[in-house]
């Protein structure tokens, strides 16, 4: 294990410790202003996880960058990166929804940057983060769901027989006549629209805070593409008689006063970009089907 230890970090390794290390500085930072802001005790708590997972991540990283002599990433800061002082900008609803929504996305990373490693401790840092982050994932899910805030997605009819796809046209269909959506489409739909309404509430809370005219705009445009990936995946459910997922759009409150630095708004937008207006192959096949239908 020593010997193994000494071995030189890889590419791969590197890279994940610095984007794990940057974006848990980053969300250290917001999660101390949500902290500051929120009420309600039962979300004051999962705060207080998600802001201790933060740590212990920063921790563990910077304990691997000392025994490699690795310099110190320059990150984000209490001093230079978040104003305490500020009124809140989000709402206790939103701050739970946004800590749920980051545990579900550090799962997905953190899952990846472990598939990434060989190094026993770097593994090890990433194995004890996913356990970490599902911990969050779970408890923020149990507060959602106690407190009714929860959007499930659409139940469909449970099969009673196996059916096989037969013919060609169930995929070449999406060009012809319309079919009804799968369990696998319904269930990238719901996760497309829910990550870009939270985006969306973030983004519109950064464009009313942020110091530079060109921050405001980038987040302004930010915000209105969210809005149409939401628009345009409800439409098509509604088509299908399928429920919607709400917006958090009113959880956006009305204060001014920026509670972040530029700098830290537009990372974690980078951060969420990945996440943001992503929509997978089978998705963006519905959405030529859809078009395709209109015109023919």
């Amino acid at each position: 294990m020593k010997a193994e230890n000494n071995i030189r970090l890889t590419s791969p390794e590197i890279a994940s410790l610095w984007t794990a290390y940057m974006n848990n500085s980053m969300s250290y930072c917001v999660l101390k202003y949500f902290r500051e802001k929120t009420q309600d005790i039962e979300i004051q708590k999962i705060l207080d996880l998600a802001i201790e997972i933060s740590e212990t991540v920063l921790k563990s990283i910077t304990d691997i960058y000392k025994k490699e002599n690795h310099a110190i990433p320059v990150a984000f800061s209490e001093s230079e990166d978040i104003n305490l002082n500020a009124p809140a900008l989000y709402s206790d609803t939103f701050h739970l929804q946004f800590v749920h929504n980051m545990a579900r996305h550090g799962m997905t990373s953190y899952g990846a940057s472990f598939a990434g490693c060989a190094r026993t401790d770097v593994k090890d840092l990433f194995s004890n983060t996913i356990d970490l982050t599902r911990d969050l994932y779970n408890k923020s899910l149990n507060v959602l769901l106690e407190k009714g805030l929860y959007s499930r997605a659409a139940s469909i009819p449970i099969p009673d027989k196996v059916e096989f796809i037969e013919k060609q046209g169930y995929l070449t269909g999406w060009f012809g006549e319309r079919r009804p959506m799968n369990a696998i489409e319904i269930m990238h739909f719901y996760k497309n629209m829910q990550r870009n309404a939270v985006g969306k509430a973030l983004l519109l809370g950064f464009g009313q805070t942020a110091g530079l005219q060109e921050v405001r705009n980038y987040m302004a445009r930010g915000s209105q593409i969210a809005d149409k990936v939401v628009k345009f995946l409800a439409h098509i459910l509604s088509e299908e008689n399928i429920s919607e997922t709400p917006t958090l759009d009113s959880e956006v409150l009305k204060s001014t006063t920026a509670p972040f630095s530029d700098k830290l708004m537009m990372f974690q937008v980078s951060m969420l970009l990945p996440m943001l207006f992503l929509i997978p192959g089978i998705v963006i096949g519905l959405i030529i089907r859809n078009f395709i239908i209109k015109f023919f």
